[in-house]
């Protein structure tokens, strides 16, 4: 039986909550980083819907995006893992990953771009060469400038648009704070679950945890530091902190 291979990019949160989980879960696979110069033509050989990352490519399955890949890797029945757990209030528990996808995930990648591709793309850059051959680094470093021109009308970024996200960004760490403040260690309960791993994953870039596989590379602009350190002793940053070092 062929290992699993999970294709990503290391500076994505998506991509950190599929890899933590599978790593978690003691479940063996092959890390294959992803050039964004050429991804997209070899994603859809994969025969996905479309182009984002992650994507797990198993013997029989090819699995796209960060919930599906752990759906499958909490299904698997492996001696010794310390398993994820699921059914305690699990539609609370789907809900709450439903939103940290679809707007906190979202506003925080769309934040962050919106100072870094205009005032720092050479350091972004350098966190997509991660681990490419050769090869792929220096047409990456040809190419960068039509990435990054497809990369901010994409994803909708620039001033007007960074600062909406981190109105967006600030009111949801008061949900999340909020949530944290009900006198138990996790969000939903006594026990580190699914929930937790997503939520501190996708604040990963907020928090920037030491145990973060990439994120020791990652240099942050100006404007967006100065965010950071202000909201550094939120309780949902220290929390995520916590959480990476106890269990990442």
């Amino acid at each position: 039986m062929a290992t699993p291979v999970l294709y990503i990019f290391a500076i994505s949160h998506y991509c950190e909550k599929a890899r933590w989980a599978l790593d978690y879960l003691n479940i063996e696979y092959r890390l294959q980083h992803l050039s964004p110069v050429s991804y997209g033509k070899f994603v859809r050989s994969l025969g996905v819907a479309d182009t984002s990352l992650p994507v797990l490519v198993t013997n029989s399955l090819v699995l796209q995006g960060s919930s599906r890949i752990i759906d499958w890797a909490t299904k698997q029945d492996k001696a010794g893992t310390p398993g994820l757990q699921t059914d305690i209030d699990s539609s609370v528990g789907r809900e709450i990953e439903q939103r940290l996808d679809d707007v906190f995930g979202v506003h925080v990648r769309r934040y962050f771009y919106s100072e870094a591709l205009f005032d720092q793309p050479r350091a972004v850059r350098r966190i997509f060469a991660t681990d490419l051959r050769w090869p792929q680094k220096i047409l990456l470093r040809f190419a960068w400038s039509k990435i990054c021109k497809y990369m901010i009308r994409g994803m909708d970024l620039g001033v007007e648009q960074g600062l909406e996200s981190r109105q967006i960004i600030d009111t949801e760490l008061d949900w999340l704070d909020g949530l944290l403040a009900r006198d138990r260690p996790y969000l939903l309960g006594e026990q580190f679950s699914r929930t937790d791993l997503v939520a501190a994953s996708l604040l990963s870039p907020l928090a920037l945890p030491a145990q973060h596989p990439a994120y020791h590379e990652l240099q942050i602009p100006p404007g967006v530091a100065a965010d950071l350190a202000a909201w550094r002793e939120r309780p949902s940053l220290r929390w995520v902190r916590d959480v990476y070092r106890q269990y990442r």
